[in-house]
């Protein structure tokens, strides 16, 4: 699908108004023809249409001086119709010098909601390409901030789920989280330094208005990267909370089996010691006397074991919380409130400073 904007216009294929100051042609998964079309309407240069054809590129910027062209690959993040999945878009963006081209490979919601806000204000293609460059860009940029809202939600809801019962799925899904997270991060980092140089001295073509913007929409790229960078941290703080929490559970089954061998460890001994086919022994429990003496002894065994092992596991608990003292709240600083006139003059003096007498 091909067609042109100019103004608040919307023309099919490729168009050319007489009085369009700036067109903006918007194609959608062309065919190898149409892309030969582009490259002879606007004298593209062949490795930008070698781009344009191959696809599969990183985030970069090439610029051509000869022919006054800008060629850029962008990253959109792309939203499913569930909700659950998430695809990282090409689009592909040509800047001349009256007219911009952008290319994708499936329809990206961002460039159509862009499209159809220039048909309702002519004002955006009429400040010139890098105006609109710069709303392209931000569009772009802009639409990874919901994934990784939703990316928060699941990193909590993991955190819950290992705290209270962590299982395969669990450490799956963690995975899967850091898997996402890092095809984000190879995208988004060459991204960010790509917006930089545009919005430094390296995209005259853009305009001093142009590049200043960029200048926000750089920010916004740094602030997602270290969202990204923060996240990936944390999911890896939680694998390694969810081995310790596996660690932990598998000694505490070890304590306990180890708890019951030893309390049946002397039972044990005494079963097989007075079962033994000597006489002395089976004729020498014949009395009440000696069984309670055997009893009692393994009675004594029993209570001398139990409280060692108590003894034991009170001395590796950690130290009892103090239920009194609160977690201190970080807040956002907020501006100082201002002393009136005539309390400042009569407010106490600075440590160091002496307090001026009046007679």
């Amino acid at each position: 699908m091909i067609e042109t904007r100019a103004g608040d216009q919307q023309l099919e294929g490729i168009a050319n108004p007489p009085n369009a100051t700036m067109r903006w042609v918007i194609c959608v998964d062309p065919t190898p023809g149409e892309v030969d079309e582009l490259a002879a309407a606007f004298d593209i240069h062949p490795l930008a249409v070698e781009d344009i054809q191959t696809r599969n590129q990183r985030p970069k910027v090439d610029e051509y001086e000869d022919r006054r062209q800008i060629f850029v690959v962008l990253f959109a993040a792309v939203r499913g119709g569930d909700g659950q999945h998430v695809t990282l878009r090409e689009v592909h963006v040509l800047v001349g010098p009256d007219y911009v081209v952008t290319v994708t490979d499936a329809d990206v919601p961002v460039i159509g909601d862009l499209a159809t806000l220039c048909g309702r204000r002519d004002d955006i293609l009429a400040k010139g390409p890098g105006k609109l460059f710069y709303r392209l860009s931000d569009a772009v940029v802009d639409s990874y901030f919901p994934v990784l809202d939703d990316m928060d939600a699941v990193i909590d809801d993991l955190e819950t789920s290992i705290i209270e019962r962590a299982d395969q799925s669990t450490v799956r899904e963690i995975f899967d989280v850091k898997r996402e997270l890092n095809v984000m991060r190879r995208v988004l980092g060459p991204q960010r330094d790509l917006l930089q140089g545009l919005a430094g001295p390296h995209g005259p073509l853009l305009g001093g208005e142009g590049q200043l913007y960029l200048r926000d929409v750089y920010d916004h790229a740094v602030r997602i990267v270290e969202q990204v960078d923060s996240y990936r941290d944390i999911v890896t703080s939680a694998l390694d909370v969810y081995l310790s929490s596996v660690s932990n559970r598998l000694g505490e089954q070890t304590r306990r089996l180890s708890v019951m061998a030893t309390i049946f460890l002397p039972l044990t001994f005494f079963t097989g010691f007075f079962g033994q086919n000597f006489g002395f022994l089976v004729n020498g429990i014949q009395s009440r006397e000696a069984f309670a003496l055997g009893l009692s002894a393994e009675l004594v065994s029993v209570a001398c074991i139990w409280y060692a092992v108590r003894r034991a596991t009170i001395g590796a608990r950690p130290l009892p919380a103090d239920r009194d003292r609160r977690r201190p709240v970080l807040t956002v600083g907020l501006p100082r409130r201002r002393r009136p006139a005539s309390s400042s003059a009569t407010a106490a003096p600075h440590r160091g400073e002496k307090k001026q007498q009046t007679v």
